[in-house]
């Protein structure tokens, strides 16, 4: 049911915001909280240093979400969840699930996490090199994407918001899934077609305006209302890589309206550009 995402530096307290959270819903308002930790699944913290070990870590944590969400309790999920086109593949698994969801940044300084991670012991504290790589991927949330919303930002001397989160998880409507996040059967024999073009043609757009335009100009998107920002310039290959990456997503979440297939993919690769 309700999904609360934590992110924020490697060593930053997301575990202990995490088990607090877990406390407050438990005791205080009687709800059965399943805790999904990051921590449990990383046998090394070597595994941060090979990019496919990492990358199905993180499609290990997904499946476990996916299958933990359609339970009836509250669901914490403790991880450095640090990309954003991560974050936006969550939520829409629990739109999809027609469940509430909220985001905990857990916004330690540079400075205080690395002091936190050496107070650790051996075999949890991470090593120099990956401490400093985990950082420099890390991915701030915003609150201004649906994705990072509702988002609380908790400092080092904050106590959690307690009844704020909890108004967040009950008090609110679920998002009602749309065909931007249901999985549905193939059923349109010209989807695969229509998916190749809409996506291909955003990308020649993106393209062939950074020819004339400057950054911080906004780029009109085919087939939708959107409006692309360049905050700097993309290369073909970056954009292609995911536009495919899109197309294997959306096979699985097929639409037959053409300006939703365009927004999505303009919400897709928005969240994936850094």
């Amino acid at each position: 049911m309700p999904l609360v995402i934590l992110t924020g530096f490697p060593a930053s307290g997301k575990s202990t915001r995490a088990e607090q959270l877990k406390e407050y819903l438990t005791k205080n308002l009687g709800k059965n909280v399943t805790l999904l930790s990051e921590n449990s699944f990383v046998k090394s913290q070597h595994v941060y240093s090979d990019a496919n070990k990492e990358k199905d870590l993180r499609s290990t944590l997904k499946s476990e979400m996916q299958r933990l969400i359609r339970q009836d309790d509250v669901l914490i999920f403790d991880g450095g969840n640090y990309i954003k086109g991560y974050r936006y593949e969550l939520y829409c698994s629990s739109k999809y699930n027609k469940t509430t969801q909220c985001t905990l940044h857990i916004d330690t300084s540079l400075e205080q996490s690395w002091k936190q991670n050496l107070s650790r012991n051996d075999t949890s504290q991470y090593t120099e090199e990956i401490f400093n790589a985990l950082v420099m991927r890390y991915e701030a949330p915003d609150g201004r994407n649906r994705w990072d919303s509702p988002l609380f930002t908790i400092q080092p001397e904050d106590e959690l918001p307690y009844e704020k989160i909890s108004e967040v998880l009950f008090d609110r409507k679920a998002p009602s899934p749309n065909q931007s996040t249901q999985s549905l059967p193939l059923t349109s024999t010209n989807f695969l077609y229509e998916l190749d073009c809409v996506t291909q043609e955003i990308v020649n757009r993106v393209v062939e305006a950074q020819k004339t335009c400057v950054i911080g100009d906004e780029v009109s998107i085919p087939n939708s209302s959107e409006k692309f920002l360049l905050q700097r310039r993309y290369q073909l290959s970056e954009l292609s890589r995911i536009r495919r990456q899109f197309i294997s997503f959306a096979k699985t979440h097929p639409v037959d309206d053409i300006p939703k297939l365009a927004t999505m993919f303009f919400q897709y690769l928005t969240s994936h550009l850094v």
